[in-house]
């Protein structure tokens, strides 16, 4: 079984290693956006009663510039040969970086979680015969346990085999995970409800803001995974522009297309935003076990991802471990969580979106401010880097009275939230005060004291 380098001590990867084909992140992003949770919050947005138009042109804004982060990560991949955590240290410092590492490992477990319950249940619901067989002992659910370990079994069995697994597994499902959508795309069609021809929403400045929101909340939250894959690209300009692009078009493409297609079977069954495995029936008829195995395989392909850069945070952390020990004790965490929220999954899947933004955004500016405005390019610190710490925490404390989900899913008050009319836009603000603090700090003050301690060493040498 070949085991996958540890790359955190080493720092960067042996050129040998890194002959990964740029159009290969078009698969790898596109395949692993025909996912579960795009068609979830695709079917949860059809809840916001807006019109198609509006909605179409939400989902569009959102993609496009969540997409964008993620490809702005994807593009230090090449030059740095590290996973995106590593190179966090650079701005971070090794210690500073270890926070976001910590993070990280957070959002990945979390994405595992939602993921796993997805597919698990459209692997229950078939082996149950659509719930018809559900044995139990000592209380607990057979099928439902049952579908939670096969699922994440799967998992752990691809990631084992290290990068280049994940790899060929992304490709083959950018094949079957489009064309098991296309099917759906075509019963929707070919066979519409009158849901769908007597649909006129309305537009509502709240519902627009809140579905860009909420999508823009998921495609995003792939930024801090980026690197992972791209750093095995050849060296060159060419190389970081072409992982550019491709991180951007197979990413920003499937994730809107399967949230287009989710919003349509929410209007053709007239869901309400309630997303369940039984909507295949009506929708497909005898073939919905078709619409089950999609779900069933999408909830494999994005957690391939998933599991693999949360072996990269924890390797960024600094653990030593035997990988497959690794994996094996994430893969049981995770069954944990999965069972946990497995009734509750709604709720759960929503707030996880929303709370998630409130650190990624602020980070990959400060990202973007380090690496294409100040342009750093020290080596790891062995302690931590104070200026790039400082406006992400100052960001993060701007935005703060504008964190409405907050409120909403704890109950902590917030003060303005009444005057933002529940839309949570506090994303955007720490995001664009992180670059602007980044760029001022590092250039007027860090630079400053650099160059002030330049001169002071200089003139010591003359003295002497």
């Amino acid at each position: 079984m070949a085991e996958l380098r540890d790359d955190t001590l080493q720092g960067t990867l042996e050129a040998t290693q890194r002959t990964m084909r740029p159009n290969s992140l078009f698969y790898l992003w596109f395949g692993s956006n025909l996912t579960v949770a795009d068609f979830a919050l695709g079917v949860l947005v059809e809840s916001y009663d807006l019109t198609i138009y509006y909605t179409i042109l939400a989902l569009l804004i959102a993609n496009i510039f969540g997409g964008l982060l993620v490809a702005f990560m994807s593009h230090l991949g090449p030059s740095s040969g590290m996973g995106q955590m590593e190179i966090s240290k650079r701005s971070f410092g090794s210690g500073g970086g270890k926070i976001f590492s910590l993070l990280q490992f957070m959002n990945t477990i979390g994405w595992l979680s939602v993921n796993l319950i997805i597919s698990s249940r459209a692997l229950q619901f078939i082996l149950s015969s659509r719930g018809s067989y559900n044995p139990t002992f000592m209380g607990l659910n057979l099928m439902e346990v049952g579908s939670l370990v096969i699922v994440m079994a799967l998992i752990v069995i691809t990631i084992m085999f290290g990068h280049r697994s994940v790899k060929s597994f992304e490709k083959l499902m950018s094949a079957i995970l489009g064309f098991l959508f296309i099917v759906l795309a075509y019963s929707i069609v070919v066979n519409p409800t009158t849901f769908i021809s007597s649909y006129t929403g309305a537009f509502s400045i709240i519902s627009f803001a809140s579905i860009i929101m909420l999508s823009f909340s998921y495609i995003m939250s792939w930024g801090p995974y980026a690197a992972d894959y791209s750093r095995y690209l050849q060296n060159s300009r060419l190389s970081s522009t072409k992982a550019f692009i491709y991180t951007f078009v197979g990413t920003s493409l499937a994730s809107f297309l399967v949230e287009l297609i989710g919003f349509y079977v929410g209007i053709d069954l007239n869901l309400s935003g309630i997303f369940s495995n039984r909507l295949f029936i009506p929708l497909l008829g005898g073939f919905w076990v078709v619409g089950s195995v999609t779900l069933f395989l999408g909830g494999l392909a994005a957690n391939s991802l998933n599991l693999y850069s949360n072996l990269m945070s924890i390797r960024s952390l600094g653990f030593k471990s035997k990988k497959n020990y690794i994996i094996l004790a994430i893969g049981i965490l995770t069954v944990s969580l999965g069972f946990i929220f497995y009734n509750t999954f709604s709720s759960y899947f929503e707030g996880f979106l929303y709370v998630l933004d409130y650190w990624i955004t602020p980070w990959i500016g400060v990202m973007i401010a380090e690496f294409f405005l100040v342009k750093r390019q020290e080596k790891f610190s062995s302690s931590v880097n104070w200026t790039p710490i400082l406006s992400y925490l100052l960001s993060i404390a701007v935005s703060i009275p504008f964190m409405d989900t907050i409120q909403y899913y704890f109950g902590i008050y917030i003060p303005f939230y009444s005057a933002t009319s529940g839309i949570d836009y506090s994303y955007i603000i720490s995001f664009f005060i992180s670059i602007a603090l980044t760029y001022v700090l590092e250039t007027r003050v860090s630079g400053k004291i650099r160059e002030m301690a330049g001169v002071r060493e200089k003139l010591r040498h003359y003295e002497e």
